[in-house]
């Protein structure tokens, strides 16, 4: 199945994602890429706040095109679990909001004003299948994904449709710069099959559909975790260490739930939650790491400014769809 296949394919199935939202009495609407986890949130947080969670989930580029398109009457209360970058490149439909916890959260996780972190994420690894691929041939740089023998054996989420996968665009552009790194996207892009979500991603590895998945650590972690055949590779030249998003929406119907919401998942408990459930790397200090988890000290961490991925974040997803859509 070609790129353009792929996409219209997925774009089917996240349809769920343009239904009608009605909210009811009691309810905060939260528009999320990460709904497990949400989901496994909606008991404790019922049972503090008094309120049920109605979910919408999606990739986070259709997330917050769904806001936009819905900004002069707002259906959402709160997006959760995006990549930081979809709310900083579209800051006024969303208030920005400090939770009652804040203090709590590392400080070097703090890098925006207009979004509170929601978990920590390895957003920019490779998934790698060990019965598909020797381990002779186990790529370990961003570069050996461009060798032709990889065609159509990688999955890719798409940047326009996940802000995992927009991340992993924006590492490998700030690792080489940007001219030399377009030149190898360019040429990674003949090698990839767009799934159109990071999940579709970890789980066709996993099963064998694709020989590698450019994914999230947690993603590929649980799959390992449930025996499947997948080796981490945290590529050479530079991977992202950094949290992902959660944000009020501006107008959104109920606000005050947007609030309580966010202030749950900040809590000791909504943390514990996500590294229990999900093996993602809680936001504060007082919150255990999940099991297992490689030290980040060892890792070749090499975070991309925030003041570039805002700046150039909206030419560089232009510049990506006139690319894909050739």
């Amino acid at each position: 199945m070609n790129r353009r296949n792929m996409m219209a394919l997925t774009g089917a199935v996240s349809l769920a994602a343009a239904l009608p939202v009605r909210a009811q009495a009691g309810q905060v609407v939260a528009y999320t890429a990460f709904a497990e986890s949400v989901t496994a949130m909606t008991p404790p947080f019922k049972a503090r706040a008094g309120m049920d969670i109605q979910l919408v989930a999606a990739g986070s580029g259709e997330l917050v095109r769904r806001i936009t398109a819905e900004r002069a009457r707002p259906l959402a209360d709160a997006l959760i679990s995006v990549g930081g970058e979809s709310i900083d490149g579209n800051p006024t439909l969303f208030t920005k909001f400090a939770p009652k916890e804040d203090a709590a959260i590392l400080p070097v996780l703090k890098v925006s004003p207009n979004w509170t972190p929601f978990s920590v994420t390895l957003a920019t690894v490779l998934a790698v299948n060990t019965r598909l691929v020797p381990e002779a041939d186990i790529p370990t740089t961003w570069e050996q994904l461009a060798d032709p023998k990889w065609k159509g054996k990688i999955a890719y989420a798409g940047a326009d449709r996940s802000g995992s996968a927009l991340i992993q665009l924006l590492q490998i552009l700030h690792n080489f710069g940007e001219e030399r790194g377009w030149q190898l996207f360019e040429r990674m892009v003949e090698n990839f099959v767009i799934t159109g979500s990071s999940g579709a991603v970890s789980r066709g590895a996993a099963q064998g559909e694709y020989a590698i998945g450019i994914t999230l650590e947690d993603n590929a972690q649980r799959f390992i975790d449930g025996a499947a055949p997948l080796r981490i590779v945290y590529p050479k030249e530079g991977i992202s260490f950094a949290a992902d998003a959660m944000a009020v929406v501006a107008g959104g119907p109920n606000p005050a739930g947007a609030r309580a919401l966010i202030d749950f998942i900040v809590s000791t408990e909504g943390q514990g939650i996500i590294v229990e459930k999900f093996g993602r790397r809680p936001i504060r200090a007082d919150v255990p790491q999940p099991k297992g988890g490689v030290d980040v000290a060892t890792l070749p961490v090499n975070n991309p400014p925030v003041e570039w991925t805002n700046a150039r974040q909206k030419d560089i997803l232009a510049r990506y769809l006139r690319l894909v859509r050739r």
